[in-house]
């Protein structure tokens, strides 16, 4: 098994990152509509009861609509949908909470909660991909897909290794990072890459999960690597 490692978060991530994008795509018919917001009131309400929920959830909403409204015009799409769809709905949900009075470390804490609400599903989904044949080598195939498509605008991407046994790679420069630093929030990237650990934590045994460094945490890359495992008989 390669040792060797190679971004933080994102994502949304690479293959989950794809498809929560796509899905955030679909919910963002209206551009100026806020993903995830119905799913996170849902989840306020539980703690703060539904008055004080649709209040911060007001906020939120508003918020996201003035970051959206100023928001730089990417000419890529995807950072487009990186900025809109990902990045912007957790700057504002954060931002709203840090005005309500929580503490950085608290309302980091539950901009992280808010996330794995919303892709708590897609993690469901993870373990599914050992019903295919070769999981590995279709795995490796979407990673390189992603990259190229999502990724590869926005990173510096330093390839480690792509081989049948595994697919790594460095990220020396992240998009999220820039963003949320360009609007003062750097210490919000955390919670994204704290996202792919999440979502690639729930990959089968035949997709083995690794890395040990992300620049939204403060070490000099991110080290990316997925490894062949053990298939499925």
């Amino acid at each position: 098994m390669a040792k060797k490692n190679g971004f933080g978060w994102l994502g949304w991530g690479l293959v989950a990152g794809g498809v929560a994008g796509a899905i955030a795509a679909r919910r963002m018919a209206a551009p100026r509509h806020m993903p995830y917001l119905d799913t996170w009131q849902q989840a306020m309400a539980r703690t703060r009861g539904e008055v004080k929920a649709a209040m911060v959830a007001t906020r939120v909403e508003k918020r996201f609509d003035e970051l959206y409204a100023g928001r730089p015009r990417f000419t890529h799409r995807a950072l487009r949908n990186h900025l809109e769809n990902n990045i912007l709905p957790g700057l504002a949900l954060y931002q709203i909470l840090l005005e309500e009075g929580e503490d950085q470390q608290a309302a980091l804490a539950e901009v992280e909660q808010m996330f794995e609400i919303s892709f708590g599903q897609i993690r469901k989904w993870m373990p599914l991909l050992d019903r295919v044949p070769n999981t590995f080598d279709l795995f490796r195939w979407l990673a390189r897909w992603s990259l190229k498509n999502r990724f590869s605008p926005g990173w510096e991407i330093e390839w480690v290794e792509d081989s049948k046994q595994s697919i790594a790679f460095n990220m020396h420069s992240c998009f999220y990072l820039n963003v949320l630093t360009a609007y003062g929030a750097p210490e919000l990237t955390r919670v994204y890459c704290q996202m792919d650990d999440l979502l690639y934590g729930a990959l089968p045994p035949s997709i083995v999960w690794q890395r040990t460094k992300t620049l939204g945490r403060g070490d000099d890359c991110c080290d990316f690597c997925w490894s062949r495992g053990t298939e499925r008989a």
